[in-house]
């Protein structure tokens, strides 16, 4: 929250208003207790009971009022530049993008820093998108993408993982770019157990099925790289 604050103010510092809205869905009394402190602030938190991370985004998103909509999840710290310097890449761009930060620094579990490349980037393969995912959960783009791409369901009971990854895939597969915003970050913690990553890779999930993967649609896409 603290990191979310300081991109705030960083942002109305120079002219660009953030609402916040928090979801909670399914919290445990800790999560909720502490969240009441923020009654009466101005920031928004909801209650949700879906037991799912993409259909609690797509309940935020729901929410929302403004142009661009930003993504964060409770592991996520953001440098103080990043809101701000989204949206006027986003601004700036000729086209509906989705942006995300440069660079993403894992702590806790493993520690390392990796340096993300937008979708225009001569490095990037479509084909590499089978075996793994480009960007993180963060990110920032116009609020009608969303809405024309929800984040699929999840649970646990389905043997569907990577919410994040399936999202990726549905918006390249509408030909939407990704790109990365230069000289911003986020940190992310992985924890040592528990994490919803690791219950997908453990429990070998697999990502939804994809336009992205029509054999028309994906063929086509790889002549195109050459």
């Amino acid at each position: 929250m603290r990191s979310l604050f300081r991109a705030k103010d960083y942002a109305s510092q120079r002219g660009l208003e953030i609402e916040i809205i928090i979801v909670l869905d399914r919290a445990n009394q800790a999560t909720n207790d502490y969240f009441s402190s923020y009654h009466g602030s101005g920031i928004a938190v909801e209650t949700a009971d879906f037991g799912d991370l993409g259909l609690s985004r797509n309940f935020g998103i729901g929410l929302t009022s403004g142009r661009y909509v930003g993504i964060m999840d409770a592991d996520n710290l953001i440098g103080r530049n990043w809101l701000y310097e989204a949206v006027l890449h986003l601004r700036r761009s000729s086209r509906p993008v989705i942006a995300h930060p440069e660079y993403q620094m894992v702590f806790e579990k493993r520690n390392f820093v990796f340096r993300q490349i937008s979708s225009t980037d001569d490095r990037f393969r479509i084909s590499n998108i089978i075996e793994y995912n480009y960007w993180d959960a963060v990110c920032v783009t116009n609020r009608d993408i969303f809405l024309k791409c929800p984040y699929e369901s999840t649970t646990r009971t389905q043997g569907f993982g990577f919410e994040d990854w399936h999202w990726n895939c549905q918006t390249l597969s509408e030909g939407i770019e990704h790109h990365v915003v230069p000289d911003t970050v986020h940190f992310m913690r992985e924890k040592r157990s528990g994490s919803l990553l690791s219950y997908s890779r453990e429990g070998n999930r697999i990502i939804r099925p994809s336009r992205l993967f029509d054999p028309s649609l994906f063929s086509r896409l790889i002549r195109a790289e050459g």
